[in-house]
């Protein structure tokens, strides 16, 4: 019908390089439309902020390292500046260390459950003030890290790296 022994459409051009074009000219569409996309502002780039910075807050984030020796508590100081290590962007600075005796939900012989304190651990709450804001979509620090109560997050301190859960994020500063 449209395709004749050698294979060529309407005996004129070949499928393969119709398949080619067809190929090439959706690749330059797509490119195209996400260029547009990022110069409009729809997509998120690197130097690009969801929040301005004229609507930055600051931002009470208590990250809670678990069963730790003595040695990484000592090694957190007020002032310490705290890094997401996976993009090694910058979170805030510690301002306050809480030590809290490490526990551990334990289950007897007997099927009893108990809470019980680990042996030579404890449990550091790092309180961090970021420049952030909440938004409908939750907290975010200014440059764009998603901050999601119960979640764990890798950090870098200059003289730690542990990936702490975060238990309490609140405005502290509009």
């Amino acid at each position: 019908m449209f395709i004749d022994q050698k294979g060529k459409l309407f005996g004129k051009i070949s499928i393969i390089d119709l398949l080619v074009i067809i190929v090439v000219i959706v690749a330059v569409l797509g490119s195209v439309l996400a260029f547009a996309k990022v110069k409009s502002g729809a997509v998120l780039t690197e130097n690009r902020s969801l929040i301005s910075e004229s609507t930055l807050d600051t931002l009470e984030v208590r990250m809670r390292l678990k069963e730790v020796r003595s040695m990484t508590a000592d090694s957190i100081h007020i002032g310490d500046e705290v890094y997401a290590k996976d993009t090694n962007k910058y979170l805030g600075k510690v301002a306050r260390v809480e030590i809290e005796p490490a526990k551990r939900i334990i289950t007897g012989f007997k099927g009893d459950v108990k809470e019980a304190e680990v042996p030579e651990r404890m449990d550091v709450i790092m309180v961090l003030e970021v420049m952030g804001s909440r938004t409908d979509n939750g907290y975010f620090t200014g440059n764009n890290i998603h901050l999601v109560y119960g979640s764990s997050m890798e950090i870098l301190t200059p003289t730690i790296q542990s990936t702490p859960e975060i238990e309490g994020l609140a405005v502290i500063k509009k």
